[in-house]
């Protein structure tokens, strides 16, 4: 972000504005830098790192869509609230099992793959769900059948 001398912001190239706050990709396999208006906040990814291709492909949207903008938006908002906070132990501590949480939605952004024992383990359990389920429905239409001959279970 530069400034004329009348004040006014002009945007580099490959720069985006979102409310006070510029977003520039700092070139080839470099960074994405994201910073305020007065240089009070400033945020460097790495263009590899998973939020940086995120941040990367949301960029290329927001240069013609409204949607990415508003996407860009509200990260950006998360971000300066999360980084305003001083932060107390309950405070990290909520931030570490959110991020825990969200790795765990979706290993695959991450470069994880669930190992075969993770994915036995998983069917497994799915298995033994269905049936449960399928018992329960068995029971239950037993039951009806019972009630609609006018039948009590201890016949």
């Amino acid at each position: 972000m530069k400034t004329t001398k009348e004040g006014n912001v002009k945007l580099e190239n490959g720069e985006i504005r979102i409310g006070n706050f510029f977003i520039r990709d700092e070139g080839e396999n470099e960074h994405i830098k994201v910073t305020d208006l007065n240089s009070c906040f400033s945020l460097r990814v790495l263009k590899r790192m998973p939020l940086g291709i995120w941040l990367e492909n949301v960029m290329d949207i927001a240069r013609t869509d409204e949607k990415g903008r508003d996407t860009l938006k509200t990260w950006i908002s998360v971000m300066w609230s999360l980084f305003a906070v001083v932060p107390d132990d309950e405070f990290v501590t909520t931030m570490v099992h959110a991020a825990d949480d969200a790795l765990h939605r979706h290993p695959e952004w991450y470069g994880y793959k669930a190992s075969d024992d993770e994915k036995e383990n998983e069917d497994a359990a799915n298995e033994v769900r269905e049936m449960k389920q399928f018992e329960d429905e068995v029971r239950a239409m037993e039951e009806k059948e019972h009630e609609e001959r006018g039948e009590n279970k201890e016949d």
